[in-house]
């Protein structure tokens, strides 16, 4: 959907300074946008709340976390196909395009799919007989179920640098910022990267995608897709500390997958990050706990999940169903626990333990978590701390690290 009612509108009404606006272009429309926006945040501002369609029942699909986890946000950039839009910024005369679809533009006909088998698709035992029959139903959802065409033009080589800090800090939030600034202070050489990617230059240097973490081999790889072609980083280092916090957790209720249910905590901080303020009703859905104090700080309105009986809509949120009748909303904001994203950790040699939300990093009293070919680390959100004591967790297992560094401890 293109130029329906936006989730979000800019908060200052005043003219923007020459120099920040710019203008990308959506399905060959053009969008405003501002120099700090990612993708998402202008889509979201033009009304574009839908951007691909899911695989097996074709309903639409738009941006959930916020943060680049769940990949429902997913676009052609550029004629690059599954770029994150949530993650990736804008830039003057970019070309954004939905995925998914059947028809270049238009209603998708496929979206007919969701209609015809309300209640059940099992392609498995769909059209089994006669064979040719199951030949041709076979191609048909081969080629429904790809995530984009290939790119228009192959990719160029990607180039190789190899870096040597002292410490490597794996996340960007508030813990590895509080970290990598208390490591710095003290004279270290750190190299602090993402876990995904790049996010919009919030003072974090080296802002690379993490896809890897590499005990044998003794490296961490991330890729580097800004500038001048990709580049292929590795870091060998004496301490690795691992921030990579923790993800957001869909509520289950019914018609959670409608565009327009974003992670709230997830919005607040694309709020917080470009100013904007919500353009239409939303209902914050979560434990009162959870969803009270980010409804507080969207000025949105809560609910309990037991109050909801369904999100309604078409392809996007229109309203809600709750146990005292229908109520208006344009966007539906979900809080729920955050699981810590314990991957990467697990990846490189971590153990983990259920804390009752997720898998948290088990670590000591100072925050170490293995050995190798380095000291491995863990703080925030990812060993379980709350994102209220992230930052303050950061910088005390920065002062650890300070100390082993200085003791010469690498193992």
């Amino acid at each position: 959907m293109f130029g329906a009612d936006p989730l979000l509108r800019a908060r200052d009404t005043a003219p923007l300074a020459a120099e920040r606006r710019l203008t990308i272009l959506y399905d060959d429309r053009p969008i405003a946008a501002t120099r700090d926006d990612t993708v998402t945040a202008a889509l979201l501002r033009a009304g574009v709340v839908a951007t691909s369609r899911s695989l097996k029942y074709r309903r639409p699909r738009g941006p959930f976390c916020l943060q680049g986890d769940c990949g429902t946000c997913l676009v052609r950039i550029d004629g690059v196909p599954n770029r994150r839009a949530c993650t990736t910024a804008v830039r003057e005369g970019m070309r954004v395009e939905p995925q998914n679809r059947v028809l270049s533009g238009g209603p998708d006909p496929t979206a007919l799919v969701d209609r015809m088998f309300a209640s059940n698709l099992d392609h498995h035992h769909f059209m089994v007989r006669p064979k040719l029959v199951n030949r041709v139903m076979q191609e048909v959802a081969r080629n429904l179920a790809g995530l984009g065409t290939l790119p228009d033009r192959p990719a160029a080589p990607a180039r190789c640098e190899e870096h040597h800090p002292d410490v490597v800090v794996i996340g960007g939030g508030r813990s590895g910022r509080a970290a990598a600034s208390r490591l710095r202070a003290a004279g270290l050489d750190v190299a602090c990267l993402e876990r995904r990617e790049h996010d919009l230059g919030t003072a974090v240097a080296h802002a690379h995608a993490v896809f890897g973490v590499y005990p044998a081999e003794g490296l961490v790889a991330a890729m580097d897709t800004a500038g001048d072609g990709d580049v292929l980083r590795t870091y060998r280092a004496a301490h690795v500390l691992l921030a990579t916090g923790a993800r957001e957790v869909m509520t289950p209720l019914r018609n959670n997958d409608l565009p327009g249910v974003l992670a709230a905590r997830g919005l607040a901080e694309l709020l917080a990050r470009t100013g904007d303020v919500l353009a239409c009703p939303t209902v914050v859905i979560g434990p009162p706990s959870l969803a009270r104090p980010l409804a507080a700080t969207l000025g949105a309105d809560a609910l309990a999940p037991d109050e909801v009986r369904a999100i309604l809509g078409g392809g996007r949120v229109e309203a809600i169903a709750t146990s005292s009748g229908k109520r208006e909303a344009g966007c539906v904001a979900l809080a729920s626990p955050a699981a810590p994203a314990s991957e990467l950790a697990r990846q490189a040699g971590a153990q983990v333990q259920w804390n009752g939300d997720g898998f948290a990093v088990v670590r000591d009293a100072d925050g170490r978590c293995g050995a190798g070919p380095w000291t491995l680390w863990a703080c925030g959100e990812v060993a379980g701390t709350t994102a209220q004591d992230a930052a303050d967790d950061g910088e005390r297992v920065a002062a650890a690290i300070v100390a082993a560094h200085r003791q010469g401890t690498i193992r």
